[in-house]
């Protein structure tokens, strides 16, 4: 009592004091409470067995003669939860990629034949138990005859490499930390290890009885086989995850230069064999990372990141920035200069003009307004924050090669330079296309001074005298008929005409269901089938949409393969299918379907 008077509380009713401390540790993970065949309650302390586990592997690191612990040393009934079965087959290397080791719990490693299972503390890692096996082989290798034995084996195996193998040996005796150093790397050791463990193991196989020591070389055999295989894995997969990062460094070099982070996932070697696989998600999350933040204040990084209006990033090559500039330029010069043109036509046609004729500062707000509309990519990049850096840096090499400069005194060239849109040229390229009168002063002004104060009014009453002409000539044409007959004669007229442009459209060899599958899928590239069936979807509602608009307009007579064009141009053109970039396959498209939708109208 006078040296350990806290114990005091247990001399009142020691049994149930005792035992609700012990219930109290349980439940801390400290013990564990058993009770035997009998009813005898039993209390196990594991970590004093996992104590004990390790001081016999500090013994073992001393001296490596002494074997392995084996799960026979364990008393019967140990907890199950404190003992963690480890197979060498499949989860001993795994163990390598980090699992938490701070738990007081004993791993049981089991091997594939009937060699016996060792045992060894949760902390130890499978390198440590590399080390430990290691020195087994060693030590069996001083002893005796036996490395002139196994040396002569792996000599008669290997003809041609005796040196190689008497050099591999006396490195793994003499300089065990190169030696280990190899094996990770794998390479020619592979094949000496695996060489030599397999010798070793075929030997003892054959002995029925063998003593702790040889136990505990088999042991460390297999411990080695299998880690010398986890090695040559992951040089192997190390030298293939390199490999493909730098055919994904390779594939931002390639057309079209911008790429989204979906695209970037779909990207594939030369055979056709996607790179994702090859490396994995956090490789390449972390190669882009690091090559978007390898820049400095004044220097753009390898790899820039531009936003489109809708939100979409792409990532482009620092040295591609300019390629792909003169690419965007090249495709959207064409779209602009048609829009502008179309502009242009039906504001001279009806003797107006606009300011953007005239004034170049107005010329210069209307090509960047269509440029963003028409070609949105361009738009993007020569808004994107990196262009003012890449100004400061010079001149680059791409502009010297090409003669194609994006600067001007260090600031960005003006649109119409970039897309070589000369105002006074593109005004006289829409006047030719005018009708010969409107060359003519004398009648273009007499034209224009009837026509412009009149034109909303004409324009009135033309649209009422034609609806007041097609109203009589049908009522003339059709007086007597029933309505519904009337409605189902004009729908017939408009399947036939419908038929008719189909044999223009469509080859003999081909149906016209064939037909707009082929166009769907040179147009409709998205790989996910959701996405492309979305996509698919909404442009066949935008032409079912536009049909139903324009049906009333529509005749028998005067419904052509011209006409199928001028309607397939019109929707194409629309803001809406803009930003398909086949616009030719899409344009076949369009017709065919517009064909079918008249040739099944109900």
């Amino acid at each position: 009592m006078q040296e350990a008077p806290a114990l005091a509380t247990f001399l009142d009713d020691t049994q149930t004091t005792v035992i609700r401390e012990l219930e109290r540790l349980e439940a801390d993970s400290k013990i564990v409470l058993q009770s035997d065949q009998k009813g005898r309650r039993t209390a196990f302390i594991p970590q004093f067995f996992v104590d004990r586990i390790a001081m016999r592997y500090r013994e073992i690191d001393e001296h490596a003669d002494v074997p392995y612990p084996l799960a026979s040393e364990l008393p019967a009934g140990f907890p199950s939860n404190f003992l963690k079965p480890i197979y060498i087959t499949t989860d001993f290397t795994a163990l390598l990629d980090g699992e938490d080791r701070s738990a007081g719990i004993l791993h049981q490693l089991m091997f594939p034949d009937e060699t016996a299972p060792l045992l060894y503390p949760s902390h130890i890692s499978p390198e440590k138990m590399l080390d430990y096996a290691l020195g087994k082989i060693r030590l069996f290798l001083r002893k005796d005859e036996s490395r002139d034995y196994i040396q002569k084996r792996m000599m008669v195996a290997n003809p041609g490499k005796e040196m190689t193998i008497k050099n591999q040996l006396i490195q793994f005796q003499s300089r065990p930390t190169e030696s280990l150093r190899a094996m990770k790397h794998a390479g020619e050791s592979y094949l000496f290890w695996n060489y030599m463990c397999s010798f070793i193991r075929q030997d003892y196989a054959k002995k029925t009885e063998k003593t702790p020591e040889e136990t505990a070389l088999i042991q460390s055999v297999y411990i080695t086989e299998y880690m010398n295989s986890h090695y040559k894995s992951k040089a192997q997969a190390d030298l293939q995850r390199e490999t493909a990062l730098k055919n994904l460094e390779l594939a931002f070099q390639k057309p079209p230069y911008f790429f989204d982070m979906e695209t970037i996932t779909r990207f594939t070697d030369s055979r056709g064999v996607p790179l994702l696989g090859q490396y994995r998600n956090t490789d390449l999350e972390a190669f882009i990372k690091e090559r978007t933040g390898e820049g400095s204040f004044n220097t753009l990084p390898p790899l820039v990141v531009f936003k489109t209006e809708n939100g979409n990033r792409y990532f482009v090559l620092k040295e591609k920035i300019i390629p792909l500039i003169m690419k965007l330029c090249n495709e959207g010069r064409v779209l602009v200069k048609d829009a502008i043109t179309r502009d242009w036509y039906q504001l001279l046609k009806s003797f107006r003009q606009e300011d953007a004729m005239k004034n170049q500062a107005e010329f210069e707000k209307k090509i960047v307004f269509l440029s963003k509309s028409c070609a949105p990519i361009l738009y993007s990049v020569l808004n994107a924050t990196f262009i003012p850096l890449l100004a400061l840096e010079g001149n680059s090499e791409a502009e010297r090669e090409s003669g194609f400069r994006i600067f001007e005194h260090g600031r960005l060239m003006s649109y119409s330079q970039l897309l070589m849109l000369n105002r006074q040229q593109l005004l006289t390229d829409t006047r030719i296309m005018l009708p010969f009168w409107y060359t003519i002063p004398i009648l273009s002004a007499i034209f224009a001074f009837f026509r412009r104060p009149r034109e909303q009014k004409r324009r009135k009453a033309r649209n009422a005298g034609q609806a007041k002409i097609i109203a009589n000539g049908e009522a003339e044409s059709l007086q007597g008929s029933d309505p519904k007959e009337v409605k189902q004669q004009r729908k017939e007229e408009i399947r036939a005409a419908a038929v008719a442009i189909q044999k223009k459209l469509v080859p003999p060899d081909s149906s016209l269901e064939k037909e707009i599958s082929a166009r769907l899928d040179l147009w409709n590239r998205t790989l996910d089938p959701q996405q492309k069936d979305n996509l698919t979807e909404d442009v066949n509602s935008l032409i079912r949409d536009y049909i139903r608009r324009i049906i009333k307009t529509i005749r028998g007579s005067n419904f052509d393969l011209s006409r199928v064009d001028n309607l397939a141009t019109t929707l194409v053109d629309s803001p809406g299918l803009m930003k398909i970039k086949n616009r030719d396959a899409l344009l076949d498209y369009v017709k065919l379907y517009i064909v079918s939708l008249l040739k099944n109208l109900a």
